[in-house]
C-alpha cells in the first residue's frame, strides 16, 4: 500500500474542479485581484522614488 502524503490546495480549501463558488467568495477574490493589480501598477513609481531618494538615478 502506498501512502501519498501530498495534498493539493483544492483539498485543503474544500474546492473541486467542478464546484461553483458562492457570490461572496467570488466578490472577495475579485477584490483581492484588484488590490494586487493596483499594487503592481504602483511598483514602478515606488521603485523610482526609492532609487531617486538614494541618489542612484
Amino acid at each position: 500500500m502506498e501512502n501519498n502524503s501530498m495534498v493539493g490546495s483544492g483539498e485543503i480549501h474544500g474546492a473541486t474542479a467542478g464546484s461553483k463558488s458562492c457570490d461572496q467568495c467570488r466578490r472577495a477574490q475579485e477584490a483581492e485581484e484588484m488590490a494586487f493589480a493596483f499594487l503592481l501598477a504602483l511598483m514602478p513609481v515606488i521603485t523610482l522614488t526609492l532609487f531617486g531618494n538614494m541618489g542612484l538615478l
